[in-house]
């Protein structure tokens, strides 16, 4: 089941009757023009040909406005990818320039046209009309838009501010949008701590891990010392790390480490643990406890005390992007449901924390149950 990508429907639906308002002004207001220019001067028609020609060149700034919103303005805003998208949008703006300079009426267009318009005056005059401005084009003449005859190198800056202008509203409307998640992050803090006690960290492994612990004080007392200093570790980080609004990646997956090792203390080796990750992580910055929840479901469902099991685990960096995958075996004998609670309270993490940029499939298979996870790292200071 792939992670949905919910769209904030509040912003999305704002953010687009905005484009929708605007644009509706663009194409009625050259209507309205010819409507008051025919009222006003009673020798004018109304023309229809002459209106296509300008909603023909609103036309092609609409579609480099909906490419530029749906495909060029996401680099810049969502993903940070300035140099792509600067680069991208030159050649857009250039391209556009050269094709309004190339399809300008040329010199030889205008002296045939100026040429035409005086026999037409010269026949007017001998049929006993002096008025110029009664006289009209000449005939197979179509004058260029009154709007379109202004698109030269004024087309170009108005392109310019139209991709600007539509840049500035994402932006407004991203940060409204950040601010409003980051207060329900500090209303619900309070709240997400306790679950992350009560959820992400069963108490009854930790029980089960104590007593396997008592068990080897009198089999292996060093290994019992070890372990129990493992364990200590694993609730500093629980206790002092876990309610933090980001925590280093190296501490996060250290953590994973450590209650791995306390869970092989539990079972025998008919389990296959394999653990493949990056032997070292950059200073980056993760939402703690994260990954702890996929884990501890694997152990707690994915193992069996009888039959052959597995549990593979991988993290890696890769792309500026933590990736992390959780596969586990399934048996019939387990009749208990993956996840429940806390996977539902970790994926509310994930969509506040990250909203719509990051990755999350679970696949609940007959023998398998599988779990990738795919988020941003924040390069940060990351020394928590």
């Amino acid at each position: 089941m792939s992670k949905k990508g919910i769209l904030q429907f509040p912003r999305k639906h704002g953010e687009t009757l905005i484009y929708a308002f605007c644009w509706l002004l663009v194409f009625v207001i050259p209507l309205l023009m010819m409507y008051v220019r025919t009222r006003n001067h009673t020798d004018e028609v109304f023309d229809w040909e002459e209106l296509g020609h300008v909603w023909i060149a609103e036309g092609a700034f609409f579609v480099i406005f909906l490419i530029h919103n749906y495909l060029l303005a996401p680099l810049l805003v969502y993903k940070k990818r300035r140099g792509l998208y600067l680069g991208i949008v030159s050649v857009l703006v250039i391209g556009f320039g050269i094709y309004q300079f190339s399809t300008r009426p040329s010199g030889p267009h205008h002296h045939k046209y100026k040429m035409r318009m005086e026999q037409i005056c010269k026949q007017k005059k001998a049929m006993g009309i002096n008025n110029p401005d009664q006289m009209g084009p000449p005939p197979g003449h179509h004058r260029r838009p009154f709007i379109v005859d202004q698109f030269d190198f004024i087309s170009v800056i108005i392109l310019v501010l139209m991709l600007g202008m539509n840049v500035a509203v994402k932006l407004l409307f991203k940060q409204n949008e950040s601010e409003k998640k980051l207060q329900q992050l500090k209303n619900e803090n309070l709240h997400q701590q306790l679950e992350y006690l009560k959820y992400q960290i069963n108490p009854h492994s930790f029980m089960n891990t104590l007593n396997n612990i008592h068990a080897l004080v009198d089999i292996d007392p060093e290994e019992a010392k070890e372990s129990i200093i493992e364990l200590s570790k694993l609730m500093r980080y629980v206790l002092y790390d876990g309610n933090k609004h980001m925590s280093s990646l190296q501490k996060e997956s250290d953590f994973i480490d450590n209650y791995i090792e306390l869970m092989k203390l539990r079972y025998s080796d008919k389990v296959e643990i394999v653990v493949d990750r990056d032997k070292s992580f950059p200073d980056v910055l993760v939402a703690p406890l994260i990954t702890i929840t996929y884990v501890e479901n694997a152990f707690k469902h994915g193992v069996s005390y009888r039959l052959k099991s597995f549990i593979h685990i991988t993290s890696h960096v890769k792309d500026g992007r933590f990736l992390f995958s959780c596969v586990n075996s399934k048996h019939k004998e387990s009749t208990e449901r993956h996840g429940g609670v806390g996977l539902e309270n970790t994926r509310k993490r994930l969509d506040l924390r990250y909203g719509d940029d990051y990755k999350l499939d679970i696949e609940d298979g007959e023998e398998t149950y599988s779990v990738r996870l795919e988020i941003p790292l924040n390069y940060g200071n990351a020394k928590c």
